[in-house]
């Protein structure tokens, strides 16, 4: 017989955690009667990978009729690679010859992290990733196994990278036709008050088109872009994807953005900081687009995402009737304890708005390869990371 329930119940809700901090929980076994048990364990492990396909083309030399011929032929090339952080292992119960007894038991476990450990990502071609299972181990029979996700945030705090509060401003243009037949040009030019924003956050965004052909331009428009570069041996994929957009329509000659707001989605931080085969950046791209038959105009610069915001942004990050982390600490009896405020830095930023935890629009799979058909998924096999968010 099977058991009735098995399942991981984590202390902390919401199952986002950082580097250095300790994870406790609890395996449950649920049985309406005795169970013979071998032990009961649980595993904690990180590991970032990475696996694509190419399609290459290969030169061969073949012979026919006596004669030498070269044939292209193409041919599939598997990339990867791995590289793994922690790999922990508790035992929680041994059998000692005993079986177990029938009701609702629960086994307390803890563990540490390590301390130099790079935030969770999901991408298309590779992921960091984290799970803890638990295996109930039977003699001569299947094991019962229950696996999750947990979401690491590795803290990227823009007050230590100066570039992030220097003003951003990029500028471009084009003509339409050649040669004698060129228009005058279209310019564009955009600016912000910063390069650095944490999820959450609103940049306000500038910009100004100056349209001196005699055509009508089709529209504009704003995109960050996530760019991924994925690590394998011997080869490296890059591949972007949008996580904002915003558009506007037609215009004839001038068009402004003006402070316009453009909400930071939840996103990993940029570097992907202590991960050497995924790299993660973000680049703000404006685009005009002149109508058919022309390449849009387009005006990029990077930004910078992280974790913990701008001392100079706090104020607009506190909401009305949110109180900061210091209030909190200060024993106000409404307030809500934020996991993690000690490793965010409470003792240098006492102001810091608490964040909340927001799934990420990107997700992943956790099922893999080598898990047995008896693994349960908790609340399922899809997964989407948590990352902070402010505001």
């Amino acid at each position: 017989m099977v058991l009735d329930k098995f399942f991981i119940s984590l202390d902390n809700d919401v199952v986002v955690y950082f580097p250095g901090q300790e994870i406790t929980g609890y395996v449950h076994v649920w049985n309406s009667e005795p169970k013979n048990v071998k032990g009961i364990y649980i595993e904690c492990r990180g590991l970032a990978q990475v696996s694509f396909s190419r399609t290459e083309q290969e030169m061969r030399t073949v012979y026919r009729n006596g004669r030498s011929h070269t044939d292209v032929i193409n041919k599939t090339v598997h990339y990867s690679s791995k590289e793994n952080y922690f790999h922990h292992r508790v035992t929680i119960s041994t059998g000692n010859g005993h079986g177990l007894n029938r009701g609702k038991h629960q086994f307390p476990f803890s563990f540490v992290l390590p301390q130099q450990i790079p935030s969770s990502f999901e991408g298309v071609h590779g992921s960091v990733r984290y799970t803890i299972r638990a295996v109930y181990e039977r003699r001569l029979k299947w094991n019962h196994e229950c696996k999750i996700p947990i979401t690491i945030n590795s803290i990227t705090d823009l007050n230590a990278i100066p570039e992030a509060s220097v003003p951003v401003q990029a500028s471009g243009f084009k003509t339409l036709g050649i040669l004698c037949c060129k228009s005058n040009p279209i310019t564009a030019k955009f600016w912000l008050d910063r390069a650095g924003y944490v999820p959450g956050e609103k940049i306000k965004f500038n910009a100004e088109v100056e349209n001196l052909t005699r055509k009508r331009m089709r529209g504009s428009k704003i995109q960050i872009i996530e760019r991924t570069n994925f690590h394998a041996t011997r080869a490296t994929e890059c591949h972007e994807r949008v996580i904002h957009e915003s558009v506007r329509g037609k215009f004839k000659a001038v068009e402004l953005w003006e402070n316009y707001p453009i909400i930071v989605p939840p996103v990993v931080s940029s570097g992907l900081n202590f991960c050497r085969i995924i790299d993660v950046a973000y680049i703000l791209v404006f685009s005009v687009d002149p109508g058919s038959l022309s390449f849009n105009l387009k005006v990029s610069h990077d930004l910078l995402i992280g974790n913990v915001p701008l001392r100079s942004s706090f104020a607009n990050l506190q909401h009305h009737g949110v109180i900061s982390i210091a209030q909190q600490q200060n024993g106000n009896p409404s307030a809500t304890p934020n996991p993690g405020h000690s490793i965010l830095g409470v003792d240098a930023y006492p102001d810091l708005p608490p964040p909340s935890y927001e799934e990420c629009m990107f997700g992943g799979n956790i099922r893999d390869a080598e898990d047995s058909e008896h693994v349960n998924y908790g609340a399922g096999d899809s997964y989407k990371p948590r990352y902070l968010t402010y505001g």
